[in-house]
């Protein structure tokens, strides 16, 4: 299929170059309408449509079923790639469209239990849902109708796209709730861990500094009894389970779907608010590609009714948004899955233990279609604590969804019409998956904050570790609605979230206990919990913030190691100089020192004993490297992973560092950040086929900011100064009256690499820019209309 693609790929470069034929028109010709009108089976009356400079939809009707329908038209017409991969990823069925190298993918969805999850989320949707829904869908399949050419992906791959059903908007449903919840795999790389260094050393990736003084949290509070901790795990060769996960992850999977969401989010109380309205700021930080993750709609309807903010093509409603009362954004958070070792009865296939008993695990079967094959068949074993997603050894999957009981989507077109903070947390307590926290405000002033989600009550453990398969490890249940933690309108006159511990170790519930690095929260917390009053322009000034707090909190340590080391003088005084303000700035050497020192050291300390296969692993999760770290620089814990004095091993990494960047740079005053770091914008098939890139992609851009920092410039510590995981959207508003707001995306609103509005957001991006979100005055104007017949049967 890869040869497929490149193949096709490159003769549509060729056409698209060339600009003329038959092959010149096609291309053209799958590039949507933006004036004109169309036809919409099923509305109620016709529905207006004007674009921004930006193709920014604003849509006004009558009824909410029609602004949805025309959601789904526009979804459609502008993401239907997008959309066709995150339906197929969400069933399980991305072979049955790319061929033989998908089936390894296929077969972990199936295994984690997505497309069963997507069942039963359709299966419990009620009957206003499954109405809007079917609204959606009329919007999608009409807008498919009215394409003159499918989009070019579709071409080179001599498919068609077929209609859209329920069960694909439901499978978008359940992919976004995977993507977002899949922190099994943590688990996993922490087993793996263990077999390769021990538990003794292997304990240090457990660490997250939140017995510090002074350590972050978005809710302050004290400790409380710590849980009890987990049973040994079992060694083993864990490498082929850890590979199996690539399959499904998109850094390692270029055809996989991005659909999984992190950001920073905060609202700030009327009395620290410059014009005494509350303040609204929200940055989605997700993966970067093209087509970016989100499209921004704004619907007005009934009146005097609106609902705008940031969609995912292939659902209904949006993620992050706001309608006339209120505004909500979700930051990625909670560990929803366990994973169970599990002991097989020696000679008895399907057999396991569960405790003293043998019992026979239940075994499903599936058949799925395979592009230019024969159909692929595979089996899944269910035991008494889940489905295993690995073999030999057995492992078993927990994930909460499994008991979502009654609930599924309807929370998600239920908050996005919620009108007041109750409305809100009524809402979210019909949201099973992912969890995540919300942070709110509204136009009377309110603020607050809400954890949402089914999370495990744990037996054992924090979840951070896989444990045996044992009766006495099962979850007794699920964390009560009531229970979830929350706030409103805080003595502190603000509240931020940041993929943050939420709570202090021991409180109830766990949300978590694998969070991110504390330093944007508390970058957040030290500037807005400062003496004096916000504006709109220092909201959007803080989502650029390049402030390093990991260099603020670690450089000194590292940096009073090397006193007596002459030799690294100049790249001390380098260090020493910008602590006093650790801004990443593009121009920064000391900010590109800094972060390549520090990789530098991690190499050092870990790679000797996890070897090349293991480190590169660790080095894909950045968090779970700045903990253990970060640990071993601010405590005197685990000193067996230090192979020499600490000393010399930091004077060591230094100067091998300042080596490297003298052959690559040249002398140390020509140093800049951005002569290493980079920002682009990748499509999942240039990503797949490089040579598309040129017409596929937006190419790398030199940029600065950290990992650290609250304006996230996020690279895989793999693949350092690539930053791959940023803003997906920034949006800061006032909630006046009318709620007022300004945003941009990465790209543009068009899936469409020939289309003006595929990439036209980026430079404003780059530079911090909000755009504006007023109705436009003169922009391109689309209206879609009932069929003749729908017309003559309403009249």
């Amino acid at each position: 299929m890869l040869r497929l693609l490149r193949n096709g790929l490159l003769t549509l470069l060729l056409v698209a170059l060339g600009g003329a034929g038959v092959g010149w028109w096609a291309l053209k010709a799958s590039l949507p309408r933006p004036t004109g009108h169309a036809l919409l089976p099923g509305l109620s009356a016709p529905v207006n449509i004007a674009y921004d400079a930006w193709q920014r939809p604003y849509v006004t009707t009558d009824t909410l079923a029609d602004a949805i329908a025309a959601e789904g038209w526009l979804h459609a017409s502008h993401r239907l790639w997008q959309m066709e991969l995150y339906r197929r990823a969400g069933k399980g069925r991305m072979a049955e469209l790319l061929g033989s190298e998908l089936i390894a993918t296929d077969e972990q969805l199936w295994r984690f239990g997505v497309p069963q999850l997507a069942r039963r989320l359709q299966d419990n949707a009620s009957p206003t849902l499954v109405t809007l829904v079917d609204a959606y869908l009329k919007g999608v399949n009409a807008a498919i109708a009215d394409l003159a050419a499918p989009p070019p992906e579709f071409l080179l791959l001599r498919h068609s796209p077929g209609a859209w059903t329920r069960d694909d908007v439901f499978a978008v449903g359940a992919l976004m709730a995977f993507q977002s919840s899949n922190n099994a795999g943590k688990e996993l790389l922490r087993l793996a861990l263990h077999a390769a260094a021990g538990p003794e050393r292997a304990a240090l990736f457990q660490e997250d500094l939140s017995e510090l003084p002074g350590y972050p949290l978005v809710l302050p509070g004290e400790p409380g009894i710590e849980a009890q901790q987990a049973a040994s795990v079992a060694p083993g060769d864990w490498r082929a389970a850890l590979a199996a996960m690539d399959a499904i992850d998109p850094l390692r999977q270029p055809l996989m779907p991005r659909l999984a969401f992190g950001s920073n989010g905060w609202v700030v109380a009327p009395e620290k608010s410059a014009s005494g309205h509350a303040l609204f700021a929200f940055d989605s930080h997700d993966s970067l590609g093209l087509p970016t993750l989100f499209y921004e709609v704004h619907l007005f309807y009934a009146g005097s009714r609106r609902l705008s903010g940031w969609s995912a093509p292939g659902l209904p409603g949006v993620i992050n948004g706001f309608n006339e009362s209120i505004a909500w954004g979700f930051t990625n958070i909670g560990d929803s899955q366990d994973l169970y070792l599990e002991t097989a009865v020696a000679g008895r296939p399907g057999v396991f233990m569960d405790g003293d008993t043998a019992y026979a695990a239940r075994i499903s079967s599936i058949t799925l279609p395979v592009q230019g094959a024969p159909e692929h068949s595979f089996e899944i074993t269910h035991t008494r604590n889940g489905p295993l997603i690995h073999q030999d050894p057995p492992l078993a999957l927990r994930w909460t969804v499994q008991d979502i009981g009654e609930l599924g989507l309807d929370g998600l077109l239920a908050f996005n019409l919620a009108t007041d903070w109750d409305s809100f947390n009524a809402a979210l307590d019909l949201h099973a998956g992912p969890v995540l926290n919300a942070t709110y405000a509204d136009r009377d002033g309110n603020i607050g904050f809400r954890t949402a989600g089914l999370l495990p009550q744990r037996a054992r453990g924090e979840g951070l570790l896989p444990l045996a398969g044992l009766p006495e490890h099962r979850w007794p249940g699920l964390v009560p609605a009531e229970a979830m933690p929350r706030s409103l309108n805080p003595a502190e006159g603000y509240i931020a979230a940041a993929n943050a511990r939420v709570s202090a170790p021991g409180s109830f519930p766990l949300v978590s206990a694998d969070n991110a690095a504390p330093y944007r929260i508390a970058r957040l917390q030290s500037i807005l919990g400062a003496e004096r009053l916000f504006s709109v322009a220092d909201m959007q000034a803080l989502q650029m913030d390049w402030y390093d707090g990991q260099a603020a909190r670690v450089l000194p340590t590292m940096l009073a190691a090397l006193e007596d080391r002459e030799d690294l003088a100049d790249a001390r005084r380098l260090l020493s100089d910008w602590l006093q303000s650790p801004i990443a700035s593009a121009d920064s050497g000391a900010a590109l020192l800094f972060q390549a020192w520090y990789l530098e050291l991690a190499e050092a300390l870990f790679h000797p004993v996890l070897g090349d296969e293991l480190y590169r692993r660790l080095l894909a999760e950045n968090y779970l490297v700045n903990f253990a770290l970060d640990t071993l620089l601010l405590t005197d814990r685990h000193a067996t992973w230090w192979p020499a004095p600490r000393a010399t091993v930091l004077a060591t990494s230094l100067a091998i560092t300042v080596q490297r960047l003298q052959t690559s740079l040249g002398p140390m005053p020509a140093w800049r950040l951005d002569a290493r770091q980079q920002v682009g914008l990748e499509h999942e098939l240039s990503k797949a086929v490089k040579e598309l890139a040129p017409l596929l992609a937006v190419a790398p851009r030199p940029w600065g900011g950290s990992p650290a920092a609250v304006g996230r410039a996020n690279y895989s510590y793999r693949k350092p100064f690539k930053v791959v995981h940023g803003a997906t959207v920034r949006t800061v508003g006032e909630m006046a009256a009318t709620p007022a707001f300004r945003a941009v995306i990465p790209g543009g609103q068009s899936g469409h690499f020939l289309s003006p509005h595929y990439s036209d957001q980026f430079e404003a991006w780059l530079a911090g820019e909000l755009l504006p979100i007023a109705a436009p005055g003169n922009g391109a104007r689309m209206t879609l209309l009932a069929p003749q017949e729908d017309q003559d049967a309403l009249d």
